[in-house]
């Protein structure tokens, strides 16, 4: 289209000099060369002109075939940059978006895979005490334990199911943050009543901590409760049965901050970096290993962060968060301090 945009007005420059020539000056031979040479530049432009054109189509078309075979799930095709113009920051934002779109679907590709086997786990359990059940005739102690062990799987793939449902909510931003300033020392002792039964079913001690003056944060409360009953439920999981787990609540450096800790066996500091990836878990105890990958993520979109300091037989999680804007929290009574 430049082209001929181009070509078009060198020909009609030539025209209006040739008709002055002929015209107004009465035509010379000065005039013929001029036109000639009008014509002459007009079949150079449009040489330059169609190969140029051929250069920027080619690269043009490579885009396009790239473009395609993306669509297509392919992502291994880089455009080659060779210029620094348009086109060739084009093609860098391309490789760009392919470099990422490439990384998205290996990462989904590795999540189905995991999630599918930490389903498969589960079912395979059922379907084997089921077919024990059918074909046998167990004894009725055999059969309690059958049972057990059944509700123990369902009980495993609910918890798996919901915190797929959650990591699919979180990467789709699926769930929307309602912060505002929040008592983090009551919350706290009221997600640790909850686990009191299951503590004491392990005999486990579980004690809670908080300062008289109660701790104020910047948070959605109901994610909140949410990471700290991950963070329980993992020191109960991956401790022995009659370890102590103790909850604290604290100001620090201008933060709100709750710790979760028990004295278990700990954590190798080679494994620690790991803690928070999908699916990752570091020992052999349960769990599917999305909880502290679901609180990590939770944490973050509300301005927060969790940490984790380990030794030999001692593990701390701490949820670090925004303080309370001093208006609000003044506003905020204080409870007394309570036990669990």
């Amino acid at each position: 289209m430049i082209t001929i945009v181009s070509i078009s007005m060198v020909t009609l420059t030539t025209g209006i000099v040739y008709l002055y020539v002929e015209l107004v000056a009465g035509g010379s031979a000065e005039g013929r060369d001029v036109v000639l040479a009008g014509l002459l530049a007009a079949l150079i432009a449009l040489a330059i002109g169609l190969y140029f054109a051929q250069v920027v189509t080619q690269r043009i078309r490579t885009i396009e075939e790239a473009a395609r075979k993306v669509s297509e799930g392919e992502f291994g095709t880089r455009i080659p940059v060779e210029s620094s113009g348009q086109l060739g920051q084009l093609a860098r934002t391309f490789n760009e978006m392919q470099r990422r779109l490439a990384e998205l679907d290996s990462a989904r590709k590795q999540f189905i895979a995991n999630a599918s086997h930490e389903l498969r786990t589960p079912i395979f359990s059922l379907g084997g005490f089921i077919e024990l059940l059918e074909e046998d005739e167990p004894s009725l102690e055999e059969r309690d334990e059958f049972v057990r062990t059944m509700r123990q799987q369902v009980e495993r793939l609910t918890k798996l199911t919901s915190d797929l449902l959650n990591l699919t909510q979180l990467d789709a931003g699926g769930i929307v943050m309602e912060s505002r300033d929040i008592d983090l020392s009551g919350l706290s002792r009221e997600v640790a009543r909850e686990f009191g039964p299951r503590a004491d079913l392990r005999g486990s001690r579980l004690e809670l901590r908080t300062p008289d003056v109660p701790v104020r944060a910047s948070a959605d409360p109901e994610r909140a409760r949410q990471i700290i009953r991950i963070l329980l439920d993992n020191a109960l999981t991956h401790t022995p049965e009659g370890a102590s787990i103790t909850v604290t609540t604290y100001s620090a450096n201008s933060r709100a901050e709750v710790t979760v800790s028990d004295d278990g066996p700990g954590i190798p500091r080679r494994l620690q970096g790991r803690l928070f990836e999908r699916f990752y878990t570091a020992a052999a105890s349960g769990g599917s290993g999305l909880g502290l990958a679901i609180a990590r993520e939770i944490a973050q979109r509300m301005g927060g962060r969790i940490t984790v300091a380990s030794s030999k037989r001692f593990t701390a999680f701490t949820l670090d968060l925004p303080p309370a804007s001093r208006a609000e929290a003044a506003a905020i009574p204080s409870p007394a301090r309570v036990g669990v």
